[in-house]
């Protein structure tokens, strides 16, 4: 716990100007910018990051059931990227090591590449409760340092605002990225709070569970649903409105992975309470229907915004007009924004396959592609996606969008554990039995409100906040 807690820290934190700042922490973080910025050890540096994604990924393909080189491994596609990006570092390194873009883009995938093994190793023990608490190493102090830094607003001496309003962008220096962060961070505190009021929830009937369980699960559910209104606080005052899209995809889905009663698992080892399975099969036939009727209720939604746009484009109110502001003309922001978008498109129709090269599509665009018209040149780098293809290639970016979409669209089935024979998929197990005078089924272990294993959804929705924000407030270089 200590250790990933100090590599989060160091993730978050580490190019924070108030960390930098401060007295105490600011001349070893200081020590490590440094090595990674100079360009006779940078190197060295990108050449150790690559050889741990390497072994790691080596590791994890070993006990994988898809082979490395299937097309429907996202590893493969992962690692295509990171070799079109470590030959372009290469070819121009007196260009690429004046930033520190291929080195963090690396340095991540190495860390995320170590997670998963070791999240892999601890669930191999074939314990739901193990491979959730291995997760929870790592969410639990992710959640809490995130709460933090929503409260934390050091005087930066810059602040950015929006009609008077100061946004906030906490230990950042920029409100977008404090909001990604804000977002991704509430979207893991909501889905905590509803696995853990969850299995709270499974617990009040089984006199096996002692009060100490009760009470830390109780503390759990209070905490999560704390840090998520805290963080939720911070999230709307950084008036970031990718940000707050990025936020509402996550939430939208884990609303979409939830539902009440699995059908298809056996009954928990809690007793439900009378008229609970008419309740529970109720609740699936709504959302049941609900699925089923998404075209309707889509076209009502959307509606609704138009409506809701018409009605208060002129408000007064900051966050509603925030909202709406990118129907205004006026408004400058999304206009540079898509104008860089159009210079990067430019580049990349020109360099379609090796890129322009790391650290250039900024200068470059600022030279030969920013219309007269256009102020900021840093609306560039506001898109990943583009930025990355501009960069990299056409190639890069396809080898990127395929890894994303493989990891975010890969089926994740629930497990139920039976005491005697262990971990079953759901779909070989036995189906419950609810005539009254049956035999009861064996106990298991289903996870209640969730037809996907809790965690892995809760990790899956943080991802999908973090995919959408890097199209509109960038991050995934930072």
């Amino acid at each position: 716990m200590a250790l990933a807690s100090l590599v989060l820290v160091l993730c978050l934190f580490g190019g924070s100007p108030a960390l930098r700042s401060n007295a105490v922490a600011s001349a070893g973080v200081q020590e490590i910018v440094a090595v990674f910025r100079d360009p006779e050890t940078q190197w060295m540096a990108l050449l150790c990051a690559g050889a741990y994604f390497a072994m790691l990924t080596l590791l994890q393909s070993r006990r994988a059931t898809t082979r490395f080189w299937s097309l429907k491994n996202p590893d493969l596609w992962l690692a295509g990227t990171l070799l079109i990006g470590a030959v372009v570092y290469a070819l121009e390194y007196s260009a690429a090591s004046k930033s520190t873009h291929a080195l963090t883009l690396l340095g991540g995938a190495a860390l995320g590449k170590g997670a998963g093994l070791w999240a892999g190793l601890k669930s191999r023990k074939q314990k739901v409760e193990s491979r959730n608490s291995s997760a929870s190493v790592i969410l639990v102090p992710l959640v809490a340092l995130l709460a933090l830094a929503s409260l934390w607003h050091p005087d930066l001496g810059r602040s950015f605002q929006y009609r008077g309003d100061v946004r906030w962008s906490g230990p950042w220096d920029n409100p977008n990225v404090y909001g990604l962060l804000m977002g991704t961070g509430m979207v893991l505190a909501a889905g905590l709070f509803v696995q853990s009021l969850t299995f709270k929830v499974q617990g009040w009937g089984t006199e096996a569970r002692s009060w100490k369980l009760i009470v830390v699960k109780c503390a759990m559910v209070n905490l999560c649903l704390l840090a998520a209104i805290v963080i939720g606080r911070g999230l709307l005052h950084s008036y970031s409105r990718g940000a707050w899209l990025a936020a509402l995809c996550g939430l939208a889905y884990l609303v979409w992975n939830l539902r009440l009663g699995n059908t298809h698992l056996t009954p928990a080892l809690s007793p439900r309470p009378p008229g609970g399975e008419g309740k529970s099969l109720s609740c699936v036939s709504c959302i049941s229907r609900l699925k089923k009727s998404w075209l309707p209720l889509s076209v009502v939604v959307l509606s609704a915004v138009v409506l809701a746009f018409w009605q208060f484009r002129h408000t007064e109110q900051l966050m509603a007009r925030r909202v709406f502001s990118v129907g205004n003309v006026n408004d400058f922001s999304w206009r540079n924004r898509l104008a860089a978008s159009e210079g990067t498109l430019q580049m990349m129709s020109e360099r379609p396959w090796f890129g322009v090269g790391w650290n250039q599509p900024e200068p470059m665009y600022e030279h030969y592609y920013r219309p007269n018209k256009v102020t900021e040149a840093a609306a560039i780098e506001m898109n990943d996606y583009l930025m990355l293809g501009a960069t990299l290639g056409v190639p890069a970016l396809f080898c990127f969008a395929a890894y994303l979409w493989l990891v975010l669209c890969r089926k994740s089935e629930s497990r139920t554990q039976n005491p005697e024979f262990g971990i079953q998929n759901p779909a070989s197990a036995s189906p419950p039995t609810l005539d009254p005078g049956s035999p009861p089924s064996p106990p298991t272990l289903d996870f209640g409100l969730w037809t996907l294993d809790p965690t892995r959804a809760v990790c899956r929705a943080g991802a999908i906040v973090l995919a959408v924000g890097f199209w509109f407030d960038g991050g995934l270089f930072k």
